[in-house]
């Protein structure tokens, strides 16, 4: 429903693109126009307010909300260009599966954080304001297709974020942007609706992470039986909308068995009351870096160090890895978990 309100505000910021040649053409009747705009400007405010509050209620209903529109094509455009710049940085002009806070490194990464549009969105939806936001880390996501009959497929298992992450308290939330558009065929984010006021499902170790070389993942996934009655939901996307999910919604993704590229970049949102902890496992490589969006400087200035880390202890973020659970190949009859 929210997503059919969008094509009325596309036509609507049309129309407020070409006031001036309108005016231009209309001055004979000044009045008439002024009214006319300002008509216009009052009927896309009320049509932002209600688009804003559908995907809020969806948001509190499901743990989660996708096919948010955040950035133009314009936008979408220069930042797939300055990955597609990074990326060919990477061996074989590949990225890993995952590159870890690009936004420490890139100016162009920190600016499109920054986006005015983004914060207040997902500001909105946790109910927190943007001042009291905060950046706890950054990940480039890269899938690029598979074949079919491939006996590695890289396949995210069933997992909730705030498992792993050791906050006090336990508040984070993720926003998952698309830079190239991501669908089922591609091996988009799945999302259980209705789970994330359960609190831990209880993960457990799982056979497929076994020889898993994450050291985020703790070799743990959410059993099948613990996601309750409901259908997961493919939470495509085109390029330049956003999804949001709660540290608590169970979520999932599959192999990319189409023949494009899936790319997006997923920014960890905290607010700024909670404490990044030490973990339970010492790791070797640090990711979660709380910075302050606010911040205007490059590189923003790091507001915590968990534990004991010191600056020297960090990892260029082609060294670094994914903060979730990644099984690296799933054998044949293994779980769908």
């Amino acid at each position: 429903q929210a997503v059919s309100k969008i094509t009325p505000l596309i036509v609507l910021d049309s129309v407020l693109t070409l006031a001036p040649a309108m005016s231009w053409t209309c001055q004979k009747i000044p009045q008439i126009m002024g009214s006319l705009m300002a008509c216009i400007i009052a009927l896309r405010l009320e049509m932002v307010g209600a688009l804003r509050s559908d995907f809020v209620d969806t948001y509190e209903k499901d743990g989660f909300v996708h096919q948010v529109p955040v950035l133009s094509s314009d936008e979408v455009g220069k930042l797939r260009t300055v990955l597609d710049q990074m990326e060919s940085q990477f061996p074989d002009g590949r990225f890993p599966a995952v590159v870890t806070n690009p936004h420490l490194e890139h100016p162009e990464v920190w600016r499109f954080v920054r986006h005015h549009g983004l914060l207040k969105t997902v500001s909105l939806l946790e109910g927190i304001p943007v001042t009291e936001l905060r950046v706890m880390g950054t990940v480039v996501f890269a899938k690029y297709p598979e074949k079919v009959d491939s006996s590695s497929k890289r396949v995210v298992v069933w997992h909730q974020d705030t498992r792993y992450w050791a906050l006090t308290p336990q508040k984070v939330w993720t926003s998952w942007l698309a830079v190239e558009a991501s669908t089922e065929a591609n091996g988009c984010v799945q999302m259980m609706p209705q789970m994330h006021r359960m609190g831990d499902l209880g993960h457990r170790p799982h056979p497929d992470l076994a020889n898993n070389t994450n050291p985020f993942a703790e070799k743990l996934a959410l059993p099948e039986e613990s996601l309750g009655p409901g259908s997961p939901v493919c939470a495509e996307l085109a390029p330049g909308e956003m999804s949001v999910h709660s540290g608590w919604t169970p979520h999932r993704s599959r192999p990319n068995l189409s023949n494009k590229r899936r790319l997006g970049l997923a920014i960890h949102w905290i607010p700024a009351n909670v404490t990044v902890g030490p973990r339970d496992i010492f790791y070797e490589h640090e990711w979660r870096l709380p910075v302050d969006p606010s911040d205007a400087n490059f590189p923003p200035q790091i507001l915590q160090f968990p534990g004991k880390l010191k600056a020297k202890d960090l990892a260029p973020i082609s060294k670094q890895v994914t903060p979730g659970p990644i099984c690296e190949s799933q054998p044949a009859g293994a779980s769908e978990l």
